[in-house]
């Protein structure tokens, strides 16, 4: 019997196999200070700072604007906090992100 439920709404972690060839190739796009709340309200909207285009060894690139590049940053796989079938979440702030661009 086949199981009615997807993946698509499934949110995994870090701890998951992650499908690299998915994401580059569907253009995943990469949020940053996406806040869940425990107190019930609604979830503190991120930022999306590009979208997924290779993976390098253990890192992410990401690129902001794909007709006329604005930003690309090299993020460490380290760095996403989960993600599901639409969106990668990153564990880093505003300021820390300028250290990840090249």
């Amino acid at each position: 019997m086949s199981d009615d439920s997807t993946e698509s709404n499934e949110v995994h972690n870090t701890n998951d196999p992650f499908k690299w060839n998915y994401y580059t190739f569907y253009r995943i796009p990469v949020i940053i200070n996406n806040i869940i709340r425990n107190d019930g309200k609604s979830p503190i909207q991120g930022r999306e700072i590009g979208k997924v285009f290779a993976e390098y060894k253990d890192n992410l690139v990401v690129i902001d604007g794909e007709n006329k590049k604005e930003h690309e940053y090299l993020i460490p796989k380290r760095k996403i906090d989960r993600y599901d079938e639409k969106q990668i979440f990153l564990n880093i702030s505003d300021d820390s992100l300028k250290e990840f661009e090249f």
